[in-house]
C-alpha cells in the first residue's frame, strides 16, 4: 500500500441521541491530518496483519488495490466508509472489512481543534507465495467444477472462505482412494489440506 491520499470535503453527519440530530462539518482544509491510533499510526501494518484473502479472487489470482473512503469524525470515529474503486465483489467487502475495523483515530485538528476529515486510501491485495502456492493447488478442482474437501489444521471445515496470507505452514493435496479412506465419501473430489502457523481461527464453521 502506498501513502495516503487524503480528500476533504462538506458533508453531513449524523448520530442520535433519542430524537436529537447533529451536523458536523468535514473540513476541506485542516491544520493536522488524522493519525490511525494502533500500530504506530501504520495503516500498512494494520492492513497487512488483519487482510484475509477472499477464495474466489485467490483461485483466479486476482490482485490489485481498493480506493476506500471514509470520514474521521471529531471524536476519532470511522463513519461513512464506503468503496471509490473496487476490483471483485468479494475483494471489495474485505477492504471495507478492513477499513471498519480501523475504529480509532486521532482525529484532524484545525487550530488546535479536532474536526471532522475524509479520507481515501488504497488497500492493496497481493498475492504471497504461500496464496499463490494455494491457488495453483485450487484450480485444479475449480476448472473441473468439483470442490475438494477442506481439511483446515486436521478439522473439515465447511470450505475455506479466506485464507490469512501470513498464517499458512502447508498445504498438500489428497486424492483417489487414498482420499476417501482418510475423510469419508466427503472426499470423492479429493482433499485440500492446510495447517496453519496461528491455529484455526475461531469463526470457521466444522463439519
Amino acid at each position: 500500500m502506498k501513502s495516503f491520499v487524503f480528500i476533504f470535503s462538506m458533508a453531513l453527519m449524523f448520530s442520535w441521541g433519542g430524537m436529537a440530530q447533529v451536523t458536523e462539518k468535514v473540513y476541506t482544509s485542516v491544520d493536522k491530518v488524522p493519525v490511525f491510533g494502533k500500530y504506530g499510526g501504520n495503516v500498512k501494518k494494520y492492513i497487512r496483519k488483519n487482510v484475509a484473502y477472499p477464495l474466489d479472487a485467490l483461485v483466479k489470482e486476482t490482485e490489485g488495490e481498493v480506493l476506500v473512503s471514509f470520514v474521521v469524525t471529531s471524536k476519532g470515529l470511522v463513519n461513512n466508509v464506503q468503496v471509490e474503486k473496487g476490483l471483485t465483489k468479494s475483494i471489495d467487502n474485505e477492504a471495507l472489512r478492513l477499513v471498519e475495523g480501523m475504529k480509532k483515530w486521532k482525529p484532524a485538528k484545525v487550530g488546535g481543534t479536532a474536526v471532522a476529515s475524509k479520507v481515501t486510501i488504497p488497500v492493496g491485495f497481493y498475492l504471497t507465495d504461500a496464496n499463490r502456492n494455494l491457488s495453483k493447488q485450487l484450480q485444479p478442482f475449480y476448472a473441473k467444477g468439483q470442490p475438494p474437501l477442506f481439511v483446515l489444521d486436521n478439522k473439515k471445515v465447511m470450505g475455506i472462505k479466506t485464507v490469512e496470507y501470513y498464517n499458512i505452514k502447508s498445504i498438500r493435496v489428497v486424492k483417489g482412494e487414498k482420499a476417501v479412506a482418510m475423510y469419508g465419501e466427503d472426499a470423492k473430489n479429493g482433499v485440500l489440506v492446510v495447517e496453519t502457523k496461528r491455529g484455526t481461527p475461531r469463526d470457521y464453521q466444522m463439519y
